[in-house]
């Protein structure tokens, strides 16, 4: 296996070392954009990118010349991530491929559905901060797994949360999400959460069995 992703790197490396060209945004919304021709060893990127702080969501649209580091999904594959700690959101969709101008299209906005899964997490910036975060986060979108981690940086935190399992494996993407150097633990189940018609009949049935 590890023959097999080396072999497919080195190719990719070669045919990235080809002249590419690729979409790059011409305004600050990406609304529109424009061919340019990439260095050697590039490829190209569009990403959609979700930020939710508070009440406030933003989305944000880039295309450009990327590397390969920078590409965690494979070549040519639309790939979703996302992080939730409760009171702020980081959710990406993005698309990296080797063709001429195969980055023109804009992806869709990354899912926001709540899908069920419960984990624990914080309220605040400020639990976070303190380390007394006791709150329940309501997992979105492709958040399928649990984490838990501290910052390793001057400024120690508790995060935890809801996060999509390819971000375990990726953990220095992980780490940029969060803007920081971070050691987490993740893929705990999360529980999925109750229905009140559920919880109605579960009670019902215990009081029989009594």
């Amino acid at each position: 296996m590890k023959l097999l992703l080396t072999l497919c790197f080195t190719c990719a490396l070669l045919i990235t070392a080809e002249s590419l060209n690729c979409h790059v945004c011409a305004n600050q919304n990406c609304s529109t954009s424009t061919s340019v021709a990439c260095p050697a060893f590039s490829v190209c990127s569009t990403v959609t990118l979700l930020r939710r702080s508070g009440t406030s969501t933003t989305v944000t649209v880039n295309k450009n010349c990327s590397t390969l580091p920078s590409c965690p999904s494979l070549l040519g594959s639309e790939t979703e991530w996302s992080v939730n700690q409760g009171f702020a959101r980081e959710a990406r969709r993005q698309l990296c491929c080797i063709t001429n101008d195969c980055n023109m299209r804009t992806l869709a906005v990354p899912n926001s559905v709540i899908n069920g899964r419960q984990c624990p997490g914080c309220a605040s910036s400020a639990e976070s901060l303190n380390g007394s975060c006791n709150a329940t986060v309501s997992c979105e979108g492709v958040e399928d797994r649990c984490f838990n981690s501290t910052t390793l940086n001057s400024t120690q935190l508790m995060i935890r949360g809801c996060i999509s399992n390819n971000l375990c494996v990726l953990q220095a993407i992980f780490g940029d999400l969060l803007s920081g150097s971070i050691d987490i633990t993740c893929g705990a189940p999360c529980s999925y959460r109750m229905s009140t018609l559920l919880l109605t009949f579960a009670v019902a049935a215990h009081k029989v069995l009594l």
